[in-house]
């Protein structure tokens, strides 16, 4: 449907809705422009009808945007002058690169210190995987180019990645290496849309030593980041530059992409990493044992090995949940007493059925005594955000969701959002005590619900 029939309908029935004053004065000067991706840009005259607009009408407008088009649409607004820059600049030569230094900094990536290859456990599952990073941190663009990473939620292709991009800065501080979910490249891409500001995208992409993508599927049915990511890997692959993505699926699962990225994915390492088998499970929480200077009994490590298959995350968080408890409440780590802190893991793992987020933030929503569309809201009062958080906390540990999906069910919330609300649970239930009771006491309602 045309951006402006989707536009005069919203128009027609926001007159309707909206006080005459009100809708001359802050309605009517609005001017559909484009539908980036899933992002209808509308051009305002000033900043000020941003102000207003996000404030008053935005999510009745995305309301009535998903009524009319039966797609869930996110809206964002314009300037005039910014719509003037974006014409202009499309008819203007490409900027020249930015100075070394100016890009550089706008290039920083975080790496993880902690997610190197010395602390990345090898296992016949992952060794391949494994194998190939290490020879193109080595020896980048060179031997393996590209490498593509299937595998599901909480395996370590997020680890791979840090300890790729560690090792090359490390080895040369002076490369130019990006870690970057393809979310975020979306956004940035978009972005660069919206201000007319495609060139330093451009740049900033496409003068990189190695680019480390990470969940390649959210790019499905994104067309024009898809093309943007087509000329991106053309430009670095032909420079010989290197290029590691990762993904939940096989290239060739990956529907609604263009067959043409297809292929290149497949142009050099395809690698898969399953779940740990019980060997490499033992090896994990062993490791996990020396760095959290916390000795383990080796019946219980094996028990917990034995316990924990799904993925790492998992296998990790269990360690965490056993060990906290031992400390704060003195219980030593005996076979016996684990079981009964883990009650509800090892019911979960005898049965079959997933748990579902919706049922988290039931569950959650039930015990807090909170509405459940609160789960989803843009409310920060304490006594929403702590039990907000500590569903997302739950999902991530409790399903195989990503934090991108887990964030869209929390009414689109960032994956960094969820991010922060992990690790602040997480921290949480290491020192608090009755906390860490609390937490247990909603994981046994979650799973007595799902039976």
């Amino acid at each position: 449907m045309d951006n402006e029939i989707i536009w005069q309908k919203i128009f027609d029935i926001l007159k309707n809705e909206v006080q005459q004053e009100t809708f001359d004065l802050w309605i009517k000067p609005i001017k559909p422009k484009e539908m980036i991706e899933n992002v209808f840009i509308l051009q305002v005259p000033n900043k000020f009808y941003v102000e207003w607009l996000k404030k008053n009408q935005k999510m009745n407008i995305e309301k009535l945007l998903q009524e009319i088009t039966g797609k869930q649409l996110e809206v964002d607004f314009t300037i005039e002058q910014d719509i003037d820059t974006i014409t202009k600049g499309t008819q203007l030569e490409p900027l020249p690169p930015l100075p070394e230094q100016e890009f550089e900094t706008h290039i920083e990536s975080e790496f993880n210190p902690k997610y190197t290859f010395d602390t990345f456990v090898i296992g016949s599952s992952n060794k391949f995987a494994a194998s190939a990073c290490l020879a193109a941190a080595n020896n980048p663009g060179k031997e393996y180019n590209p490498i593509f990473i299937y595998g599901g939620v909480g395996l370590g292709k997020t680890h791979l990645l840090h300890a790729t991009g560690n090792k090359m800065v490390q080895t040369n501080p002076k490369l130019k290496v990006l870690y970057i979910p393809s979310e975020k490249f979306i956004n940035e891409f978009i972005d660069s849309l919206k201000y007319g500001t495609p060139a330093s995208f451009k740049n900033k992409f496409r003068t990189l030593d190695c680019l480390l993508i990470d969940d390649i599927q959210f790019l499905i049915d994104k067309e024009r980041s898809q093309e943007e990511f087509f000329y991106t890997f053309n430009t670095l692959f032909d420079s010989n530059k290197q290029i590691i993505i990762t993904s939940d699926r096989h290239p060739k699962d990956l529907s609604n992409i263009q067959e043409r990225l297809i292929s290149r994915f497949e142009w050099g390492i395809v690698a898969d990493i399953k779940p740990p088998d019980y060997e490499t499970r033992v090896a994990i929480l062993r490791k996990k044992s020396e760095s959290e200077k916390v000795f383990v009994p080796d019946d219980v490590i094996n028990f917990l090995a034995e316990k924990t298959k799904t993925n790492i995350r998992e296998l990790e968080g269990t360690f965490i949940r056993v060990v906290a408890f031992s400390s704060l409440t003195g219980t030593p780590l005996t076979i016996d007493n684990v079981k009964e802190i883990l009650e509800d893991v090892i019911q979960r793992q005898e049965s079959s059925e997933p748990i579902l987020i919706e049922k988290i933030q039931e569950v959650v929503a039930k015990h807090f005594h909170i509405d459940l569309k609160d789960m989803k809201s843009k409310k920060r009062t304490d006594d929403v955000a702590l039990p907000r958080q500590i569903a997302m906390y739950l999902a991530r540990t409790l399903t195989k969701q990503s934090t991108i999906e887990i964030g869209e069910a929390f009414g689109g919330k960032d994956h960094t959002t969820v991010i922060h609300a992990y690790n602040k649970i997480k921290n949480k239930i290491k020192t608090d005590i009755f906390f860490n009771t609390e937490i247990n006491k909603i994981i046994k309602k979650i799973k007595q619900s799902e039976t």
